[in-house]
């Protein structure tokens, strides 16, 4: 998630500000709930 030319020491993790976070983090959650079995639909998001 984060470019190349802001990855610093500093910086490995984004901000939770970063508006490309949520939508991330959502999808990486479903995804494991699929694979998990414990999601209560089969839709995939890629």
């Amino acid at each position: 998630m984060i470019d190349e030319d802001h990855l610093t020491e500093d910086y490995i993790i984004p901000s939770v500000f970063d508006r490309q976070v949520v939508p991330q983090v959502a999808k990486a959650v479903m995804n494991a709930a699929l694979r998990t079995g414990v999601a209560r639909t089969s839709k995939k998001v890629e």
